[in-house]
């Protein structure tokens, strides 16, 4: 696969993810640093994008379960943005949108 093509497979798991948590109330978005990781890490010559799968189940979607059932977003969702912080995934989480 072309780098451009393993972004866009990144963005096709984040853009899933995204459309599960829409019952939940909880948007998502992802920084672009944290994108790049994604498809950087989450590729391998040999297997393709499949270690892709692996890395959002671990850095990404167990972290957001914990959070639905137990933390921030249990009560009434909110917005995450995946981040990279300290050469890692990362989610930082907002509970109140701000309306004008």
């Amino acid at each position: 696969l072309t780098a451009e093509a393993v972004l866009r497979v990144a963005d096709k798991v984040v853009l899933d993810l995204e459309i599960l948590l829409q019952d939940k109330n909880v948007t998502l978005e992802i920084e672009p640093d944290a994108r790049q990781w994604l498809a950087d890490n989450g590729y391998d010559i040999d297997m393709g994008a499949r270690p892709m799968a692996r890395l959002v189940q671990e850095k990404i979607k167990r972290p957001l379960a914990d959070e639905l059932l137990f933390g921030k977003l249990s009560k009434k969702g909110g917005h995450v943005c995946i981040v990279l912080r300290d050469g890692e995934l990362a989610l930082d989480i907002e509970t109140e949108l701000v309306t004008v």
